[in-house]
């Protein structure tokens, strides 16, 4: 009986396919696990401002710390329509990118009452941070 290995053509794709496959594991799984995670600081400017119509405008810096971040909503208990802008009257902002080790100030305005405190919930891709303030 002859027995019979596998070709060098077989052998050469094979051994061609198992380091692609490696590569792909390592950069799927292995490089995202060195990469630091990204973390948000905020600091909250005490108080509200008032910026007309029934509404009134919090003030928060965002810190990113080891990576960069993209607040995609906020929420506040108890209040609808609450919106993030690029300044206090200015214009709504759908998804904020802040970049690596940068600061963004954000403002969240909505119909706060003065002197009720207010659980804010910013929604980062990355992480969720929420907060109480009193407007």
């Amino acid at each position: 009986m002859k027995k019979r290995g596998v070709s060098p053509v077989i052998a050469t794709v094979l051994l061609i396919a198992l380091v692609t496959a490696a590569a792909a594991i390592v950069f799927l799984v292995v490089i995202p696990m060195l990469q630091p995670k990204s973390e948000a600081t905020l600091i909250i400017t005490p108080g509200s401002s008032d910026v007309g119509g029934g509404d009134r405008a919090i003030e928060v810096k965002v810190d990113a710390v080891g990576g960069s971040l993209n607040i995609t909503s906020v929420t506040v208990t108890g209040l609808t329509g609450v919106q993030l802008l690029d300044t206090p009257t200015g214009s709504s902002m759908i998804y904020v990118v802040i970049a690596a080790e940068g600061t963004d100030m954000v403002y969240i305005v909505g119909a706060f009452n003065v002197g009720t405190s207010y659980d804010i919930t910013l929604e980062f891709a990355e992480v969720s941070k929420t907060f109480s303030h009193t407007a």
